[in-house]
């Protein structure tokens, strides 16, 4: 019975199954036993609407969970990302006058670029009893007439694009590291498709590791 808050979450995000998948977790002793309910959301990417499309996903599925968040998209003014040098009285003063009680951060770490081949294959056509060419299969031309026509695929060229990014949630108080994660990502369809997929795949972790809970 104890499971069934995680369950009854776990249903809330569940939709297709994802291209991202994560790779390996850590937990602080130190996790609010009780979960976080206010978030700032923070993807450190360069470009701005892949950063928007990441953190817009992940606050709706957190309002999905009854835990209220904002984005560094909302908060932090573009230029901000220019800076070679992340300002952190900047950050801690929005952390603070927002009254956030944890940040989650996230990161691409590494992208993988890789080609492929894909070999081709034969495809033979069916044999129909006494359809046309059955009787000519008597001779060897005949025969080679009617099986010959398979239909050869060729072979080709595939690019494989993989993303290792870094997920870390810290407590807003102490600015302690509570939980981080990798996941991977191969060949994602689009960046709505992956965003969705990357926001699902983390949130469901971190509800099945009690970093965070479904608040009804």
């Amino acid at each position: 019975m104890k499971n069934l808050p995680y369950l009854f979450a776990l249903l809330i995000l569940l939709g297709c199954a994802p291209s991202t998948k994560i790779t390996g977790s850590w937990t602080s002793p130190d996790k609010n036993p009780e979960g976080y309910r206010s978030i700032f959301i923070a993807a450190v990417i360069d470009n701005m609407q892949t950063r928007q499309v990441v953190e817009n996903d992940f606050k709706k599925k957190l309002a999905k969970l009854n835990i209220s968040s904002e984005t560094s998209s909302e908060r932090i003014k573009p230029t901000f990302w220019e800076s070679k040098e992340i300002d952190k009285e900047a950050i801690r003063e929005i952390i603070s006058q927002n009254g956030f009680d944890a940040i989650l951060t996230m990161t691409l770490l590494e992208k993988h670029s890789e080609e492929r081949y894909i070999p081709g294959t034969m495809v033979y056509n069916p044999m129909v009893l006494g359809g046309w060419g059955w009787g000519r299969r008597g001779t060897y031309w005949g025969y080679w007439v009617y099986h010959y026509p398979m239909m050869a695929s060729p072979g080709y060229i595939v690019n494989d694009n993989e993303y290792i990014i870094e997920i870390n949630l810290y407590d807003a108080k102490t600015e302690l590291l509570i939980w981080s994660a990798q996941s991977k990502t191969l060949n994602p369809d689009s960046l709505e498709k992956f965003a969705s997929d990357f926001s699902t795949v983390v949130l469901e972790k971190m509800l099945e590791e009690g970093v965070l809970k479904q608040y009804l």
